[in-house]
């Protein structure tokens, strides 16, 4: 063979590469170094120094110093190479450096490369950057064909400020995305994510998230199991089972947008705002939440639960408000609700309904505006505005002021009949009612106070109708019906038969029954 024949009487030798390359021009027929069959041939550049030895491998051309190849669009050096022109195939050691493009270098310390499927292994201290973004791992495959490159063994990324670790992962260059998969975590001066998997674009700065995430801020913490967040514009979006927690309330829904920069929150379909140390929940179609005001909207089936060990007051409008209001220690001291339009609400021992409503957190009261109506037991309740007070998650006391009412059906066996004839009302210009347990216990009534009462006999029939006009009186109340009733200073009264006054004369100025528009359980204050 012509390669014997050169190599006659020597194990080894060493040329200069101009002696080499003028050799391989001349000498070397191309059986010897058959084109590869599925690829373009690598291309040698440079190489200090060359050798040939059968016995270490007849097929394989070793090269030392300085050494580069060429090979499609990718340049790689190493200190020390193999190359296997047959197969179309290199080993490199030493200071691997591989170039692509005007971007994308990869350095390693060990590189196996295949001319064929364009497939690089790089081993040792692994160092891949493309642009602003540097990729260290143990160990890359390297896609020159894709130009994508995968690890199994950990990685480490850093893109500016964004800093992401995981055990597996996969980049593409042309795309500039990011796979990882396996304790994933994205470590940035603002905020911590954490993840199974994810998907990183280093031109849009964008994490996308598909599966459990965790994304933990200063001042709040979101969770999901997919969407994205941009690490630029700090703005994410959450989807199944998001949430929004930022230490004083949680916001849930179908899916949930913040923008980190403006602190505001935006959630749609089946949304929950929760409120634990005030055992407050409010639930919509939609909701926002600005938090450098602490403050919170609902539409869309808006609705309210105050919930406590005894009893839960549910509470509908078409817009609820929430605003909270902080101490000097920059903690929320207090929340404060405000409903707008179509109120109902619906509590066992209490309902109302009117336009629109405040709860204030700081004293614990609920004021009912336009048309306010409140019902408890049998009595209905009306006035200009209505002021409702609790004391732990219970009733206090109810203030009624200007054209202040209180009616019941005179004979209660028939409660829920509309078109009764039969009234106990009461009017004045104010009506505080006092509660126990709950219940309604006392009433006092104060200003222009005009009455008209049912008497009724031993068999509790209604036998006469009673009307007074008075200053004051007080009011007995007992399992929500009236037990007594005292007047105070200056009486004027008369007593009618049943039937002797007309029906006009048997209801005082302003008087409507609402009964029909009474919640008789939750579901009714959407009606």
């Amino acid at each position: 063979m012509l390669l014997s024949a050169i190599h006659i009487g020597f194990k080894r030798f060493k040329v200069s590469r101009e002696l080499l390359f003028a050799s391989l021009l001349i000498l070397m027929p191309s059986a010897v170094f058959p084109q590869a069959t599925n690829g373009t041939k690598i291309e040698l550049l440079n190489a200090d120094v060359s050798e040939f030895d059968e016995k270490l491998n007849a097929d394989a051309t070793r090269l030392i110093g300085n050494v580069r190849f060429r090979h499609e669009s990718a340049y790689m050096n190493c200190d020390s190479a193999y190359l296997f022109r047959k197969e179309n195939r290199l080993e490199a050691f030493g200071r691997i450096r591989i170039t692509q493009g005007d971007s994308l270098n990869l350095t390693g310390g060990k590189l196996d490369y295949d001319g064929n499927t364009r497939i690089a292994q790089v081993y040792q201290n692994i160092v891949l950057t493309d642009r602003k973004m540097t990729l260290t791992t143990k160990s890359v495959f390297y896609d020159l064909k894709n130009a994508s490159a995968s690890f199994t063994d950990s990685a480490h990324i850093v893109d500016g400020e964004n800093v992401l670790t995981s055990k597996t992962g996969f980049y593409q260059s042309e795309t500039r995305d990011l796979y990882f998969k396996h304790d994933v975590l994205l470590i940035n001066p603002r905020y911590t994510l954490e993840c199974d998997t994810l998907r990183y674009n280093t031109q849009a700065k964008t994490a996308f998230f598909l599966g459990p995430t965790d994304l933990r801020t200063k001042d709040s913490k979101m969770y999901c199991e997919s969407g994205w967040y941009n690490t630029a514009k700090q703005t994410s979006f959450f989807t199944k089972n998001a949430f929004l927690d930022n230490g004083h309330q949680i916001l849930r829904g179908d899916s949930i947008y913040f923008n980190q920069l403006k602190n505001i929150g935006k959630a749609f379909g089946n949304v929950a705002i929760e409120d634990s140390s005030r055992s407050l929940i409010i639930r919509g179609n939609y909701a926002e939440h600005h938090q450098s005001t602490d403050s919170s909207w609902v539409t869309g089936r808006a609705e309210m639960v105050q919930y406590d060990n005894n009893d839960t007051l549910f509470m509908h409008a078409d817009t609820l408000l929430a605003i909270g209001k902080r101490d000097g220690k920059d903690s929320v001291a207090s929340r404060d609700i405000f409903a707008y339009h179509h109120v109902k609400l619906f509590k066992t021992d209490l309902q109302g309904m009117c336009d629109s409503l405040v709860y204030t957190d700081a004293d614990s009261t609920i004021r009912f505006f336009k048309k306010p109506v409140l019902w408890t037991g049998y009595n209905q309740l009306t006035a200009d505005s209505i002021s409702l007070i609790t004391s732990n998650s219970s009733l206090n006391r109810i203030i009624l002021k200007y054209n202040s009412m209180i009616v019941s059906q005179a004979d209660t066996l028939q409660i829920g009949i509309v078109d009764s004839l039969r009234f106990n009302q009461i009017a004045g210009k104010q009506l505080i009612g006092y509660f126990e347990n709950n219940e309604l216990d006392r009433i006092s009534v104060t200003g222009n106070v005009q009455t008209i009462y049912y008497a009724k006999n031993s068999k509790n029939k209604d036998v006469a109708v009673n009307r007074v006009d008075c200053s004051q009186l007080m009011i007995r109340v007992k399992k929500n019906e009236i037990q007594k009733i005292t007047f105070i200073n200056d009486p004027d009264g008369s007593l009618y038969p049943i039937r002797e006054l007309s029906i006009s004369e048997l209801r005082l100025k302003g008087f409507k029954w609402e009964q029909q528009k009474r919640p008789i359980n939750r579901n009714d204050i959407f009606e």
